[in-house]
Order: C-alpha cells, then sequence, then structure tokens
C-alpha cells in the first residue's frame, strides 16, 4: 500500500458516507497517515458560507485555520461532523475537518492539493463529483500529467 501523508475523504454529516470514514480510518491507521473530512454538505445554501468570510466581525476569520478541530466545527456549528472526526482520533487517526465554500470538484482538488494529500476518497454513490474530478484531471492535462498531478482517486463502495 502506498504511504499517503494526508487523506482527504469527503463526507457528510448523515451517515451516508460511513464506509468513506471507515476507509479512509484504514489507510491512515496503516500508514499513519492525517486523515481531513472534507464535508460536502457544510454550506445551508450557496449564498452562505459555512465559516466566517472578511464581510464577518472583526477576528472570526483568523479564528480558524485551513483545518478545523472538533471545537472549531461545533463553534461553527457542525456538531455532527466535529463527533464525526472526534470518533476518527479516538481511534487514534490524527483527524480533521473542512467546510467548503462550495462542494465541487474544482474546490476539493484545490483544497487538496493545497494540503499536500495524494488520496481522496469518496462514495461512488457522489456520481457527479467523481465524474467532475475525472474530467477536470483530463481537461487539464498537459505533458506533465493530468490537472490532478499525482493525486488519487478512490470510490469507495457504500
Amino acid at each position: 500500500m502506498p504511504r499517503h501523508a494526508t487523506i482527504v475523504a469527503v463526507t457528510a454529516e448523515d451517515e451516508a458516507h460511513a464506509t468513506v470514514r471507515k476507509r479512509a480510518a484504514e489507510v491512515a491507521r496503516h500508514v499513519g497517515s492525517t486523515v481531513i473530512l472534507w464535508a460536502a454538505d457544510a454550506a445551508a445554501s450557496p449564498l452562505e458560507s459555512p465559516l466566517p468570510t472578511n464581510w464577518s466581525g472583526d477576528g472570526e476569520v483568523e479564528q480558524f485555520g485551513d483545518r478545523l478541530g472538533p471545537n472549531d466545527l461545533m463553534a461553527s456549528g457542525h456538531e455532527a461532523l466535529a463527533m464525526q472526526v472526534g470518533e476518527l482520533r479516538k481511534d487514534g487517526v490524527d483527524a480533521w475537518g473542512w467546510l467548503p465554500e462550495t462542494a465541487d470538484a474544482t474546490h476539493l482538488a484545490t483544497y487538496a492539493t493545497e494540503q499536500g494529500a495524494s488520496l481522496v476518497l469518496l462514495s461512488n454513490a457522489d456520481h457527479d463529483l467523481l465524474a467532475d474530478l475525472r474530467e477536470a484531471d483530463e481537461r487539464g492535462g498537459d505533458s506533465q500529467g493530468g490537472a490532478l498531478r499525482g493525486l488519487r482517486v478512490e470510490a469507495v463502495p457504500g
């Protein structure tokens, strides 16, 4: 099994992505990876950000980094995701969460790349997101490879 320093696992606040989290935990425990749970359902609406923005009160943007622990997730109103991160931590996994403003392939690939991830896990039920990732990779290809350059995408059976 290849060594993945960071794994981004697409999840949701319900139990629909439990198999993705289980797979992320298995890989992480085996090779000592960090897991970031990327909440596909984080934004309540296209007009609302799940985290403070530049329009928020003084200091609120600086309160959160680019990986969120359980306390950060609770403070942002995402208790279910905070519990998922906490469960992974109880199992000995270095786990974090992220609340994307937009849950699309471009934002997922960009975030995973910025975090130094080499593996993205998502449910095979996430047909549209999986297709969009593959299309982005093919469309962004050049002589150096695809747009996802070295980022492995694995669809986990649900």
